[in-house]
């Protein structure tokens, strides 16, 4: 992070918020330079809290940085120390969601005692609890089938469906607790349990 503040100039001091509005008036980037440079260290240690790893933190900061460059054109920033704290901790969450999202478990079959023992289940129930639940999924809704196969089969989160479908957030969760439920009453209803 030293090398950061190496080529710094000296430069007057304005408050934040009228370096917010001499970037939106001007769209001259060296104004949010400054503002970048006056909340580095803070930027950093905050995203190194959450990341635990100096090149993520790192990378983090910098991530959050070029999205400040429209960021601030969008919103009316009233303190913008509090909402670069929380821009930067929504950043760092992500960031945290795609890597256990990418993480895989090794796992290594020759641990595993004895499949009988952990899964008693004869092979013929499960096949015949899969494609009871097949036939479920088909029959739900188109809606309840889109959002119940992306967040459970393909691992979406509701957000991401509620992007890919241009559907209001609340809309996405009542579809997907909507085709759980309805889902779970086919199911039993086919295996009589």
């Amino acid at each position: 992070m030293a090398l950061l503040r190496i080529f710094r100039k000296p430069t007057p001091e304005y408050s934040d918020r009228d370096l917010l509005e001499l970037y939106r008036s001007s769209d001259r980037s060296e104004y949010l330079g400054q503002l970048y440079e006056r909340y580095l260290e803070l930027a950093y240690g905050i995203c190194l809290k959450y990341l635990q790893e100096e090149q993520a933190a790192e990378d983090a900061v910098m991530g959050v940085f070029e999205e400040l460059l429209t960021k601030v054109k969008q919103h009316d920033i009233r303190e913008f120390d509090k909402w670069l704290h929380s821009v930067l901790r929504n950043y760092c969450l992500m960031q945290l969601r795609k890597k256990n999202r990418q993480k895989t478990e090794s796992f290594d079959p020759g641990l595993m005692q004895s499949a009988e023992i952990v899964h008693p289940v004869p092979d013929v129930d499960i096949e015949q609890n899969e494609q009871a639940l097949r036939e479920c999924i088909e029959q739900l809704p188109v809606q309840q089938k889109q959002c119940v196969s992306m967040f459970y089969i393909d691992g979406h989160s509701y957000k991401e469906i509620a992007e890919a479908l241009s559907e209001d957030l609340g809309k996405v969760r009542s579809n997907i607790q909507n085709g759980r439920r309805n889902l779970r009453i086919c199911v039993e209803g086919k295996l009589k349990i």
